[in-house]
């Protein structure tokens, strides 16, 4: 009994390590698309109008730039507002990132970042430095919305 109560107790501990080791890699994956604290956040811009042309309540796009560990990190996203709110208060509804900015090796730097409204989506423009090839001026245009996790990117010169 007591050999049978070991092994059920190693197997237990080694399921155990294999479920913490999962998490473990899961937290520091997440990690990469979120902010660990709020000083990263260098600027957030309230941009566009999902709902432009209707009578419903005003849904923009909040866009949210960052640093973190020297890497530039770039988020859009979807807000709405809170039925029955007398003031503005939004809330997001969805975030998107970007692999091509947020990605840990594309160790690029974002500057000049700016919003402007396009039909029901927006367009984001800005400096780019870093990546590679090395190139002394480099600019991106990035188109979101409206719908959720369609966007497009274009760098120039373009990104390997």
């Amino acid at each position: 009994m007591r050999y049978r109560t070991l092994c059920q107790f190693a197997s237990l501990a080694a399921f155990c390590t294999a479920l913490a080791s999962s998490f473990s890699a899961q937290a520091a994956e997440v990690r990469a698309n979120r902010f660990t604290v709020s000083d990263s956040v260098t600027s957030v811009q309230l941009c566009g109008n999902r709902n432009q042309g209707s009578n419903k309540a005003e849904q923009p796009y909040r866009v949210v730039q960052g640093e973190q560990n020297g890497q530039a990190y770039l988020f859009v996203q979807w807000m709405n507002q809170p039925e029955e709110t007398p003031h503005w208060r939004g809330v997001a509804a969805h975030t998107q990132g970007f692999a091509e900015i947020n990605d840990d090796n594309a160790d690029l730097g974002l500057q000049e970042l700016r919003c402007k409204a396009h039909g029901k989506g927006i367009v984001i423009t800005a400096q780019v430095t870093g990546g590679k090839p090395a190139a002394k001026r480099r600019t991106m245009q990035l188109e979101v919305g409206p719908a959720l996790e369609k966007y497009s990117i274009r760098f120039s010169p373009a990104l390997k």
